[in-house]
């Protein structure tokens, strides 16, 4: 965590000093004014760091607040860095035709527009991020039971509750998920996020969810970030089933779910957890659904439909070429060897900044359909 803490500050932190000097060098700061301004972004720059602090001291309304200030200001800033060395580029093409470019009125101009571009770019996100899509997808297969014709399977990913995800965003989020009428309901990790002291309103909100053949759930990476028992407690309560390497046949199929792997790199779980003795050796008669947080599929073992999330789509462009160097499979329908399919959430909700662009969020409705 210390690593990637010092990480982050220092590319975060050059970005941020990035626009800093790219403002100085147009508006000429001097004085009480450039302080001011370091002051400022200097605030902006740790208050990750100081919403945990709140979080932890129990100050929900101050994090709630330095949230929205800090995360937003975060989408603003990296937009304007990917847009204003774009712009610059342009500019500085454009100047070996018309000299014109490179003086001073026009740097303050291409200047404007990356300001400008970066702030529209924000607001069509921050308002697309809370406008949830349902991604429907039909899978035909002879393995199901011939007392189940179809099987409606929702996929719920990545939902992230915390201080900017309940109230009327998780409203919104489950009021689809109950419109889209599920007979099993699965959430493929990360459906907990920070250190809220109280979130027993958001768990009953999910308890109010009761689909035919119950609501089965996997560990994500911020499930063991926010605290794995309180994460556990939490999931238990929303009426989730916790599937941790375990498997369960519901409704003729054989659901498996997989532990994240974060609780083995912290040591929270065993180093072996034995996973593969949950899949058959040989193929078998009977449809396997898997729940795996992290889009990473093991090829040598059987199953016919994989759900993962993790990856948000690199939720802010255009950080999905960044998630591609990790994921190449990083969202939507994937067909793979041997008759097997994968599907990759964009995830419902937001990680950090409440802000999608070119990502949208997604709910996935999955109907399993007899061949």
């Amino acid at each position: 965590m210390i690593i990637f803490l010092l990480i982050f500050l220092s590319l975060y932190g050059g970005i941020n000093f990035y626009f800093y000097f790219k403002a100085k060098n147009i508006f000429y700061f001097s004085g009480k004014t450039e302080i001011i301004a370091i002051i400022i972004i200097t605030f902006l720059l740790f208050a990750p760091i100081l919403i945990r602090l709140a979080e932890k001291f129990n100050l929900e309304t101050m994090a709630r607040s330095i949230a929205y200030c800090g995360y937003l200001w975060m989408a603003f800033v990296f937009l304007f860095f990917f847009v204003n060395v774009s712009m610059d580029l342009t500019r500085y093409i454009l100047q070996f035709f018309f000299k014109s470019f490179g003086n001073t009125q026009m740097r303050s101009i291409f200047f404007g527009l990356s300001i400008l571009l970066s702030l529209s770019f924000v607001s069509y996100g921050y308002f697309d991020a809370q406008s949830i899509r349902i991604n429907k997808l039909e899978i035909y297969s002879s393995k199901l039971s011939p007392d189940f014709e179809k099987i409606r399977i929702v996929q719920l990913s990545d939902v992230h509750i915390g201080l900017i995800i309940r109230d009327k965003r998780l409203k919104s989020i489950l009021e689809h998920v109950k419109d889209s009428k599920p007979d099993i309901l699965v959430s493929t990790g990360d459906l907990l996020d920070g250190e809220l002291d109280d979130v027993s309103f958001e768990a009953g909100q999910f308890a109010e969810i009761k689909p035919k053949y119950g609501k089965y759930a996997v560990t994500g990476n911020h499930e063991y970030y926010a605290g794995i028992e309180k994460s556990l407690e939490f999931t238990q309560k929303a009426g989730f089933e916790i599937l941790r390497n375990e498997s369960k046949k519901v409704a003729g199929i054989n659901i498996i779910g997989i532990e994240d792997l974060t609780g083995r790199k912290r040591g929270l779980t065993e180093q072996s957890p034995g996973s593969f003795k949950l899949f058959p050796k040989e193929k078998i008669n009977e449809f396997i659904l898997l729940l795996k947080h992290q889009p990473i599929v093991q090829e040598d073992v059987n199953f016919d439909l994989q759900l993962s999330g993790h990856t948000h789509r690199g939720q802010i462009f255009p950080f999905i070429l960044f998630v591609q160097i990790f994921f190449p499979m990083n969202s939507g329908y994937h067909e793979l060897s041997n008759n097997k399919f994968l599907y990759i959430s964009n995830g419902a909700g937001t990680w950090g900044p409440p802000v999608r662009f070119l990502a949208p969020p997604e709910i996935t409705v999955i109907d399993l359909i007899k061949k």
